[in-house]
């Protein structure tokens, strides 16, 4: 359950960014404040696991006027072929994305400011932003796949007894 501090947190949150506080805004950006990049289908499921019981309709309505608000972003995740949301950060950032376990890293420079600007020389057009995003494997999830393939198949049939 959200606790007090948490529910008044999330309300003025939603308040900051001109949205109403509905029980089902408050569920959506507790989970988002979580970190890491979710789909509807993951927060769906999160608050089915509470005992909450959301509509589809409804958390994409949520998460489509988050990110029209400048209160989170959207992701695609290539390996899903489904987009995910994050809480957006603060300035301009691009992210590494584990496509495991959706955990994000920020990026605090920009390597293509050079680039955009010759971009904007060249092409004359007044660029007013871009989006770079890397996808990869986290140290945790390499080393979870490097245990996985080290361990010896499992030989069991369907009985569960050695073949």
């Amino acid at each position: 359950m959200t606790s007090p501090g948490e529910q008044a947190a999330c309300g003025e949150i939603l308040h900051r960014h001109g949205l109403k506080n509905t029980p089902a805004r408050r569920q959506v950006l507790r989970l988002l404040r979580e970190g890491g990049v979710l789909t509807a289908d993951d927060i769906g499921e999160r608050l089915r696991d509470e005992g909450r019981t959301p509509d589809p309709s409804t958390l994409y309505r949520i998460l489509d006027l988050f990110t029209a608000r400048g209160l989170a972003e959207r992701h695609y995740l290539p390996d899903l072929r489904k987009y995910g949301f994050s809480l957006k950060a603060a300035g301009h950032r691009h992210r590494l994305i584990c496509v495991r376990c959706r955990r994000v890293v920020e990026i605090d420079r920009c390597p293509l400011e050079a680039f955009e600007k010759e971009l904007r020389e060249t092409t004359r057009f007044a660029i007013t932003g871009h989006n770079l995003e890397w996808y990869g494997l986290c140290p945790d999830c390499q080393a979870a796949e490097a245990r996985r393939a080290e361990s010896p198949p499992d030989k069991s049939g369907p009985d569960g007894k050695a073949q």
